[in-house]
């Protein structure tokens, strides 16, 4: 099995769900792997290669651009030669560039150095550097979001169309517009990490609003390459927005939703599809059978305590690549 975090949660650290529900089913002798797209998108962009590609997008866009935008394309040397040790930078990996960073003129300023309150000197000079850090990722960010995709955001993706989400249409029309940059870099990621690990089901976690539309973008690509290859979704988004959900359409993208503490439904869930259990037979699960949502519920069935589902794992997550940005 492979779980994912879609893009976006927070960058300082992986968001906790996959990592308690890789430890608890990896105790149970069960073969899971991990991964934390939100942070590879965020580096994938956030790199040498990723920006020049940004660039070259807007080089070729023959629209008119924000004032914001040219501005920042005359700087594009300056953020190409810079991108990298700012990354290093707050990864923590080179503290003695912070120096470097608060002279005037090293980091180029954009609209986000601009009418922001910045740290008294009597903060640290690390921190203070990592708050201008945060400013030419966020300046960068806003870039993206302005002419590449409006989903971007520095910890969240399409979050308005998750907020909205009252009925699956508007995540129906967002999945079938042209794919952005960003979009494909989220599927190249994930089938990286499926010539990896040749997953026979992939669990998508979708803990809030940002998580929902990369799920899907996910999904979708998956059900194009590998119709028959199950995808579950689950987590908090999915508990409170989804728990009602009547739109067959849903399961073109995913085979099950599951609700609530995940550790009973995906081990049943795995059950069912090694032929241990009846589908009538799983734990807090919908899915759809002759065009209708259903949802079954075995009462035989309950959760584990806290001692069983023992202590998370964070294998196959690399923890040196997140990044501490500082509002």
């Amino acid at each position: 099995m492979l779980l994912v975090i879609p893009p976006l949660t927070q960058l300082n650290t992986p968001y906790p769900s996959i990592t308690y529900l890789t430890g608890f089913l990896q105790s149970r002798g069960i073969q899971v792997e991990q991964a934390d797209l939100g942070i590879e998108m965020v580096l994938r962009l956030f790199s040498t290669d990723g920006l020049r590609s940004v660039f070259k997008e807007l080089h070729n866009n023959t629209s008119v651009l924000p004032k914001e935008a040219v501005q920042m394309m005359q700087a594009e040397h300056r953020y190409l030669k810079l991108i990298g040790p700012v990354i290093t930078f707050l990864q923590g990996r080179s503290p003695d560039l912070a120096d470097r960073f608060m002279q005037p003129g090293v980091l180029p300023q954009g609209p986000r150095f601009r009418g922001r309150r910045t740290f008294p000197r009597s903060v640290s000079i690390s921190d203070r550097a990592k708050q201008w850090a945060t400013f030419f990722l966020e300046d960068l960010a806003d870039l993206v979001q302005a002419t590449i995709t409006p989903h971007f955001g520095l910890s969240r993706y399409a979050e308005q169309i998750g907020r909205s989400a009252s009925s699956f249409d508007q995540i129906a029309t967002a999945l079938t517009a042209p794919q952005s940059l960003i979009d494909e870099w989220v599927r190249d990621l994930f089938w990286s990490h499926f010539q990896r690990t040749r997953p026979t089901l992939v669990g998508l976690s979708i803990p809030f609003p940002g998580n929902l539309y990369g799920a899907f973008v996910i999904a979708q690509s998956i059900k194009e390459q590998y119709p028959d290859l199950p995808v579950v979704i689950g987590g908090g988004y999915v508990n409170t927005e989804l728990r009602r959900v009547t739109d067959p359409r849903v399961f073109d993208y995913v085979d099950f939703i599951t609700l609530d503490n995940g550790e009973r439904p995906l081990l049943s869930l795995i059950e069912y599809l090694s032929g241990l259990r009846h589908r009538r037979a799983l734990c807090r699960t919908m899915f759809r059978e002759q065009d209708r949502v259903v949802y079954v519920d075995d009462s035989r069935l309950t959760d584990f305590s806290m001692d069983d589902i023992g202590c998370p794992t964070y294998q196959g997550l690399a923890l040196d690549r997140y990044l501490t940005i500082l509002d």
